[in-house]
């Protein structure tokens, strides 16, 4: 009996599986119907920042966030690190922060868009010395010259 027909079904399964998930994590955010392709566009590029954003906070790739750092950025980091820094400086801050709270999953749980502000709430789990736990991650962003743009960062 051949094995092809096996390995088919297990990666047509596979495949729907990962579809699914895919989907699901984007329960986070509402589509909407729009009234022209611009506005469409628009939204569509804040979903994608919004996404780089998430991916560099799971696997801890600060540079994926920091191409979207204005001139200055809004940190709240565990009310330690409080106040407004240059793209540098809030880099150094997240990259610190990430160092010691080592990240085992991030995820965002609901968003809120408006014309030119977007909002979205997520869940930093991480551990230190094999103990556990999670933050709430809230991340705003201004449109501007046809951007998005990080305007802060609060961790809690």
């Amino acid at each position: 009996m051949s094995r092809y027909p096996l390995f088919v079904l297990i990666l047509f399964c596979f495949t729907f599986f990962l579809l699914h998930s895919a989907n699901a994590q984007d329960g986070w955010w509402k589509e909407k119907k729009y009234k022209d392709e611009f506005t469409r566009q628009k939204y569509a590029l804040c979903k994608k920042t919004f996404k780089d954003i998430g991916s560099g906070l799971s696997f801890k790739q600060i540079s994926a966030v920091s191409k979207y750092f204005d001139e200055q950025v809004y940190l709240n980091v565990i009310s330690n690190e409080k106040g407004y820094y240059s793209s540098s400086q809030a880099e150094l801050i997240l990259t610190d922060f990430m160092d010691y709270f080592r990240v085992i999953s991030f995820s965002f749980k609901r968003s809120t868009r408006y014309n030119t502000y977007a909002f979205a709430t997520g869940k930093y789990k991480y551990s230190i010395n094999g103990n556990k736990s999670e933050l709430e991650v809230s991340i705003s962003l201004k449109f501007y010259k046809d951007e998005w743009f990080i305007d802060q960062i609060m961790i809690n």
